[in-house]
């Protein structure tokens, strides 16, 4: 039975997971206001300046074309997924159980760092859409995406120093440092290793979302004890995240990811789906050392992989990382947020889309 032999249960502590209709991109109510006021922030940035002090608008006004390209997938909605992740961590952390408004800046700040990244990606990836919508490298050009990117960055830098915060001051900037090692890691890959793999991923993905968990537990005082469950937590869930997505770029339609599909075999990358699937098809091995670069690499690498049991496995591995977020989280006060957490945790694990 491939689902007994490979599916680990999922931890469902809270009892929700057949009970919630709450989605990763549906929202909570008690951050959606919150979340509301970071995006409207975002835009009220790139758009109006900001003079350093903290102060929107002061400044002399964005150029209107750059501000047009910045604001150009914060203009949607979007899953938001990071931001809640801040958000609920913060909340789940904070003596009163209440959002500060340090909190909603530094989920603003790795909004606008990950969009960055997003950016810069679908340039190196000649991505064509992003969000049900063209690319902003299709929507514009690759300098002009390059540029957006930068200045993304650049905007968040600014505002991240207003947190007076030395160590998320360092954190931020050891998130920047791993993106961009993650990315070199990517084109460089080659062979079926695994542990190079979870690495890639850690760095590509989860090391935003374990720095930012790390910096809402700082904001908030925490001891380094709680400290350290934050950080733990952001690490596995943004494992989990990252292999999720690995499994759907093999599972779901265009329409449903709102982008392209089998991306990672056409740029010549073997996730975890591959990976499993060439202890079955040793024939896949030759795919991945030449990158899927010969003709029908691509369709076969794909058929090979929905024959085998990979999918299940990367599933699998995506709830084992899940689980071990979960229990991080039970070493946290019992809250509406930290069960909220839980409820993503779990939603996350099991998302087909």
């Amino acid at each position: 039975d491939i689902d007994s032999k490979y599916i680990p249960k999922l931890l469902d502590p809270l009892n929700t997971l057949s009970t919630t209709t709450t989605t990763v991109a549906g929202g909570y109510s008690i951050i959606d206001k919150d979340l509301q006021q970071m995006s409207n922030n975002i835009i009220d940035l790139l758009t109006n300046g900001f003079n350093g002090r903290g102060e929107y608008g002061r400044a002399k006004a964005t150029h209107p074309y750059l501000a047009s390209i910045a604001t150009y997938y914060f203009q949607l909605k979007g899953k938001r997924i990071r931001p809640t992740l801040i958000m609920l961590m913060s909340r789940a952390l904070s003596p009163n159980g209440c959002l500060t408004s340090d909190s909603i800046l530094l989920a603003q700040v790795y909004e606008m760092m990950h969009t960055a990244s997003l950016v810069h990606d679908d340039v190196l990836d000649e991505a064509t859409t992003r969000r049900d919508m063209k690319s902003i490298n299709m929507a514009y050009s690759n300098k002009l995406a390059i540029l957006c990117g930068d200045y993304l960055l650049a905007r968040s830098s600014g505002l991240m120093t207003t947190l007076k915060n030395p160590e998320v001051h360092e954190l931020f900037a050891t998130v920047l440092a791993e993106l961009v090692e993650g990315e070199i890691m990517q084109i460089k890959s080659t062979g079926l290793s695994f542990d190079n793999y979870l690495r890639k991923t850690y760095l590509k993905t989860a090391t935003l979302i374990t720095n930012a968990c790390r910096s809402s537990a700082l904001l908030c005082g925490c001891d380094r004890a709680t400290v350290d469950i934050a950080t733990e937590f952001g690490s596995n869930i943004g494992m989990a995240l990252q292999i999720v997505d690995d499994l759907l770029d093999f599972t779901s339609s265009p329409e449903e990811l709102g982008k392209d599909v089998l991306v990672d075999l056409s740029l010549g990358l073997a996730t975890a789906p591959v990976l499993y699937a060439a202890e079955e098809y040793p024939e896949l091995e030759e795919m991945v050392n030449r990158r899927f670069s010969a003709t029908g690499d691509v369709v076969l690498a794909n058929e090979l992989v929905l024959k085998s049991n990979g999918l299940v496995r990367t599933r699998g591995l995506a709830i084992e990382y899940c689980n071990k977020a979960i229990q991080c989280l039970l070493h946290l006060p019992s809250s509406e947020s930290r069960d909220l957490l839980i409820t993503l945790a779990q939603t996350m694990a099991t998302r087909n889309k």
